[in-house]
């Protein structure tokens, strides 16, 4: 589900600061290590924790080919996820206007907030201009645009994102003699299809991811009537302990800290974005543990609901229902698809089975540097499916008088169906929690 209000951790290359952790010897004063199941306890696979620089030289080749369609003779990018994207400059982002300058041919430049001068000097862009801090004695992005003209562009045709009038002010008093065209779709549009080196860092992080998950029900099945904000500390107390004993390179990390994440349970578990309480879970409870990890800046998310002791005949009903319209998505996540449609032929699985009156949300969004992100698996979304493209896929059912159940699998678009990046089980018989 959605990352917002998630404490996301950006770290440096170097890794100048690092992750904190507490202790996994106790939880809430228990002496007690989490049990977590045989099949999560093994190692990582052994993929990078980051994509090297070299791949980032690439992609500003890429982006170049593509500013040459649009015979633009520089792109000035400020958005932070897409500075990412295209240098692998990884920064905590603030209100410090921070910019990547890519020119039609050559390296990159960056200009910076000081504070970053000499973290900047870790990584492979070596041009790089700062300033002193925020807000200055002139907006920081008139700034910006000042160094670009002066760099031989103040009558070039220049790219630029995220041009509100207010920032395009500022943007056209450092380069008045320039031509802006708004470009802001170009990285964006990039960032849909992911190269197997970036599936490769998402399926690291998915296996840190899934861990979360079994260390979460872990802990019910020992401590029983636990509360929500009990169960996202025990969760992410593990979690942190197996990502600090196993992290090759700390840049990009985001994990759910505690109290960060979604695990209702009961008549709670109807609502999907429901933030922590502490009620007491009980048997005949559906539960939902949902959580997110970001790993070398790429984000995956695994959901997963389970019903707490024997489940009634109608949890079962709505259950297999969530499960169909989960799997029919999956099968539909495929090159040549369209995105409107993957979500129709889901939910109506759902539909079919008599509960269109539970239906909360569409099945899926797209997932990368951001939780969220372009395209959408939702009604209105005309996107033809590209392989390598990924996605959430998670359509739920919500009964407000008995609770809800979701799963979330993180998908990339193949040839003929999507390839789940996940390992945790879906089925019924495995989500069934004893306390």
């Amino acid at each position: 589900m959605d990352l917002a209000g998630r404490r996301t951790f950006l770290r440096s290359a170097a890794g100048a600061a690092a992750l904190t952790f507490t202790s996994h010897m106790s939880v809430f004063g228990r002496t007690h290590r989490l049990n977590v199941s045989a099949a999560l306890t093994g190692a990582a696979p052994n993929l990078p924790d980051r994509l090297p620089p070299d791949w980032y030289r690439r992609k500003i080749a890429q982006v170049q080919q593509e500013m040459a369609k649009r015979n633009l003779d520089a792109l000035v990018l400020l958005r932070a996820v897409n500075v990412i994207y295209t240098t692998g400059y990884f920064h905590l982002s603030t209100e410090r206007p921070l910019a990547a300058l890519i020119p039609k041919s050559g390296d990159p430049a960056l200009f910076i907030p000081g504070l970053e001068s000499d973290q900047v000097k870790l990584w492979w862009v070596r041009d790089y201009e700062s300033y002193f801090d925020y807000p200055g004695p002139v907006s920081r992005v008139r700034w910006i645009f000042e160094r670009v003209a002066s760099r031989g562009f103040a009558k070039s045709r220049i790219g630029v994102e995220e041009s509100t009038p207010s920032r395009m002010q500022q943007i056209k008093l450092g380069a008045p003699d320039a031509e802006m065209v708004e470009a802001g779709d170009l990285v964006e549009q990039m960032r849909y299809v992911k190269d197997e080196d970036e599936i490769n860092i998402m399926r690291r992080g998915m296996f840190f991811n899934d861990f979360s998950i079994q260390a979460g029900r872990d802990f019910v099945h020992t401590h029983g009537a636990v509360s929500e904000n009990e169960i996202l500390k025990a969760a992410a107390d593990a979690l942190a302990d197996k990502m600090a004993a196993e992290l090759k390179d700390v840049v990009g990390i985001g994990i759910d800290p505690p109290f960060g994440g979604l695990v209702p349970f009961g008549k709670r578990s109807a609502f999907p974005h429901a933030v922590p309480s502490k009620d007491r879970l009980k048997k005949g409870d559906a539960l939902i543990l949902s959580y997110t990890c970001q790993l070398g800046g790429y984000a995956v998310e695994c959901e997963r609901s389970f019903i707490v002791g024997k489940p009634t005949d109608y949890a079962k009903r709505l259950y297999h229902a969530m499960l169909a319209a989960h799997d029919t998505g999956v099968e539909n996540l495929k090159e040549g698809a369209i995105a409107e449609e993957v979500d129709n032929k889901s939910l109506d699985q759902i539909r079919k089975a008599g509960f269109e009156k539970f239906l909360k949300h569409r099945t899926g969004h797209g997932i990368g540097l951001e939780g969220h992100e372009a395209p959408w698996i939702a009604e209105g979304d005309k996107t033809v499916l590209k392989r390598g493209m990924t996605f959430s896929c998670e359509p739920g059912v919500y009964d407000p008088d008995w609770g809800g159940v979701r799963h979330s699998d993180t998908v990339v678009v193949r040839k003929d169906r999507g390839e789940v990046l996940n390992k945790y089980p879906t089925r019924l018989e495995d989500m069934i929690i004893e306390i």
